[in-house]
C-alpha cells in the first residue's frame, strides 16, 4: 500500500459496487487467480473456527479473486487420504491434530498465524512464485478441489462477504456486515475521544491546580494495570501463534496479522508491555524525585504521549485502511489515553503533594 495511507489526513475507504449472489459459485478451473491454496482443516478445531470467522473474510476483502482456496475436511476419510498423498508428494510430516495446514505450490504453511501472515502481508511475494497459481499435482487431491472451492466460498458468504469477478469483495447485500459497521463506528468514536483527550491534556499542563489527589492515583494505577493486561494478552497471542478472541464484533486476528500491527518487526503487544512498564516505573520514581509535580513527571508523560500517538495511528488505520477493528487495541488505546490525561496533572507544577 502507498505510504501516504499512513497519514490520517489521507485516510479513506471506498465502498465497492454490490454483486449478485450468483457470482459466488467459482469452479476450480474457471478462474485464473494469482494464488491457489489448499486448506487442510478440521471443522471442529478452534483454529478452524477463527479462520472462517475472521481471516478468510478479511483475506477475500483484500484480494478478492486474486486468491482461490479449496478447503479439504480432514475429519473425512477422503480428506485424510488426500493429505497423506500430498504429504508424501512434498515430504511433509503427519498432520498434527487441530492445526491448520495450507499448501501453495510446493510450499506448506502450518498454523493459523503463519497462514495469515503468508497469505496476507506476504501475498504479493507469494504470487510471484509460478508454482503458486497451480494446484499440487496429486491425483488423490484433484477430485476434491472443486468441492473444496465451493465449500470455502459458501463459508465466506456466510460471513457476509462474496468474492466478485473484478477482484473486489462485497457483502451479499452489497453492504459491509452490520458487525463491521458497529466495530468501525466504535473505532471512530475512540479516535475522536483520543484527539479531544490529547488536546485537553495539553491544556491541563498549563493549569496551576496543584497535584492530583488519591482518586487520580488509583485511577492512573488502574489504567496502567488494564493496559498492561491487554498488552500482555496481545503479546502472548502474537508470540505463541494463538488467535486472539474478539467477540461478536471486530476483527482482532486480522488486525494482528496486518503489517501495521508491528513497529520494526516488534508486535504491538510487546511494545505495549514495554510502554506501560516504563510509564509505571518512571511515575513511581518521579513521586520521590519530584513530590511537588513537574520535574521527573515529564518522563512518564512523554512516554505515554508516544504510546498514545502509536495507538492513535493504529486506531485510525483499522476502519479506514485495514478494514478490521481490534477491540483489544481499542481497549489499550483508551487505557493509554487515560494515563496520559491523568499524568498531565502530575507533570504540571503543583503546590500540594498527593
Amino acid at each position: 500500500m502507498n505510504s501516504t495511507l499512513n497519514s490520517i489526513r489521507s485516510l479513506c475507504f471506498c465502498l465497492l459496487a454490490s454483486i449478485s449472489i450468483a457470482g459466488l459459485a467459482v469452479d476450480a478451473g474457471e478462474s485464473s487467480p494469482d494464488v491457489r491454496a489448499v486448506l487442510f482443516h478440521d471443522p471442529g478445531s478452534f483454529q478452524s473456527g477463527e479462520l472462517f470467522a475472521f481471516f478468510l473474510p478479511a483475506l477475500y476483502k483484500r484480494y478478492g479473486t486474486r486468491i482461490q482456496i479449496s478447503g479439504i475436511d480432514l475429519s473425512q476419510p477422503a480428506g485424510e487420504r488426500a493429505y497423506r498423498a500430498v504429504a508424501e508428494h512434498l515430504g511433509l510430516p503427519p498432520h498434527p491434530d487441530g492445526e491448520l495446514t495450507v499448501i501453495v505450490g510446493k510450499r506448506a504453511i502450518f498454523g493459523l498465524f503463519a497462514i495469515a501472515m503468508t497469505l496476507g502481508d506476504e501475498f504479493e511475494h507469494l504470487a510471484r512464485d509460478p508454482n503458486a497459481e497451480r494446484w499440487p499435482p496429486v491425483p488423490a487431491l484433484a477430485e476434491l478441489l472443486p468441492g473444496g472451492v465451493e465449500d470455502i466460498n459458501e463459508r465466506v458468504a456466510s460471513e457476509g462477504l462474496l468474492p466478485a469477478e473484478n477482484g473486489s469483495v462485497q457483502s451479499s447485500s452489497g453492504k459491509p456486515p452490520v458487525s463491521d459497521h458497529i466495530a468501525h463506528g466504535l473505532a471512530v468514536a475512540v479516535l475522536l475521544a483520543m484527539v479531544i483527550a490529547i488536546a485537553h491534556s495539553l491544556v491541563r499542563l498549563r493549569r496551576p491546580d496543584g497535584m492530583p489527589g488519591r482518586a487520580a492515583f488509583r485511577a492512573l494505577f488502574l489504567a496502567l494495570f488494564a493496559g498492561f493486561g491487554i498488552s500482555g494478552y496481545m503479546a502472548y497471542t502474537a508470540l505463541a501463534d494463538v488467535v486472539p478472541m474478539c467477540g461478536p464484533i471486530g476483527g482482532c486476528a486480522a488486525v494482528q496479522a496486518s503489517e501495521y500491527s508491528k513497529l520494526l518487526g516488534v508486535p504491538m503487544g510487546v511494545l505495549g508491555l514495554v510502554c506501560y512498564a516504563v510509564i509505571l516505573v518512571t511515575w513511581l520514581m518521579a513521586r520521590s524525585l519530584s513530590p511537588q509535580g513537574g520535574g521527573w513527571y515529564w518522563v512518564p508523560w512523554a512516554v505515554a504521549l508516544l504510546g498514545v500517538l502509536f495507538s492513535l495511528r493504529l486506531t485510525a488505520l483499522e476502519p479506514f485502511v485495514i478494514g478490521a477493528t481490534c477491540l483489544w487495541c481499542l481497549g489499550s488505546a483508551v487505557s493509554i489515553t487515560t494515563a496520559l490525561w491523568l499524568l498531565s496533572g502530575y507533570a504540571r507544577k503543583g503546590e500540594k503533594s498527593s
